[in-house]
């Protein structure tokens, strides 16, 4: 990705054709055109492996090539945008909602948490355990970040649409309501719906002040174009920008990108869980042809693969 690529990893590629799209509204097409181009002049069956569903709006063009095996997904996100174009003409094989990848959501929300708490102290001067936080999404990595800001000693909101989550917040002992109400009530909100969670017509709800983060991928959760657009002015300091707009002080991080990108996103040997079942996956799809549609590893393969993890790295 343009925002997250690393020169140093980079460099060690160089004797490989790597291509970085000059910005993320250009990584689908890059992809496309690259996944076609090796299906033409190759021998081997090719298997697009996504991490955001950049692909998706092309499904139809990527079925028309018979070299072109099918798709490996690794977030909901991609998963969804894949869903929207159900029928899928082409095999996809998802693991964004594996038991597997679940673990991951841990370290998701803890490194979130994490790079919220290091900028309130950097540029802020405040420190987390004197904030009142909202969480908006209380999916695995919302409940997952949540936890952490509570043992940090910060006050904690949840919101979420669903109401099943909404009454999983409330058990867990967190502030729950109306979501006006929370976005009043809040200081900082992260967002990690991984949807749109906060728009420029939510302005007049905010705090004087508040500090806006996300932990989703993209510039998904908060409407980052919104903003600017009706800002009468926006000052960029290194990972904060200061929006003056609606009568208040907005603090944006890291752009609406997610704060976590700013540091080592995901530490720690469950990314060698998540890794391996993408792996599974792909070695799925290249064995043998799939009927079009979604498809998940068999629990079987999940239970294995999380037995050798555990041989691994549970006894260290």
């Amino acid at each position: 990705m343009p925002y997250s690529v690393q020169p140093e990893a980079l460099s060690l590629l160089d004797d490989l054709p790597v291509t970085v799209p000059g910005s993320i509204e250009d990584v689908g097409a890059v992809a496309v055109s690259a996944a076609e181009r090796a299906a033409r002049e190759g021998e081997l069956p090719v298997i697009v492996q996504e991490v955001g569903g950049y692909c998706a709006d092309a499904v139809g063009g990527l079925a028309r090539h018979p070299g072109i095996r099918g798709v490996v997904e690794d977030t909901k996100q991609g998963q969804w945008r894949y869903e929207r174009k159900m029928p899928l003409p082409l095999p996809l094989f998802t693991i964004a909602d594996s038991p597997l990848k679940a673990l991951e959501d841990v370290q998701v929300g803890r490194s979130v948490a994490y790079s919220v708490e290091r900028l309130l102290r950097l540029r802020f001067y405040r420190l987390l355990s004197e904030r009142r936080v909202l969480v908006l999404g209380y999916g695995g990595i919302g409940t997952a970040l949540a936890e952490h800001l509570r043992r940090s000693g910060a006050q904690v909101g949840v919101y979420d649409p669903d109401e099943v989550r909404m009454s999983a917040a409330v058990v867990h002992g967190y502030r729950t309501g109306a979501r006006e109400d929370l976005l009043r009530w809040a200081e900082v909100i992260v967002g990690v719906s991984g949807h749109r969670a906060l728009t420029a017509d939510d302005l007049p709800l905010l705090r004087d002040g508040v500090v806006l983060a996300s932990g989703s991928s993209k510039q998904v959760e908060f409407d980052v174009e919104g903003l600017h657009r009706d800002a009468e002015t926006a000052v960029e300091v290194d990972e904060v920008t200061e929006l003056q707009v609606a009568d208040r002080t907005v603090y944006l991080l890291n752009e609406g990108k997610p704060v976590n990108f700013m540091e080592q996103s995901i530490l720690g040997s469950v990314l060698d869980l998540v890794y391996t079942e993408l792996y599974l996956c792909t070695r799925e799809l290249a064995a043998r042809p799939w009927e079009p549609g979604l498809h998940r590893l068999a629990p079987q393969m999940q239970q294995e693969l999380a037995h050798l993890w555990r041989e691994e790295y549970g006894q260290q």
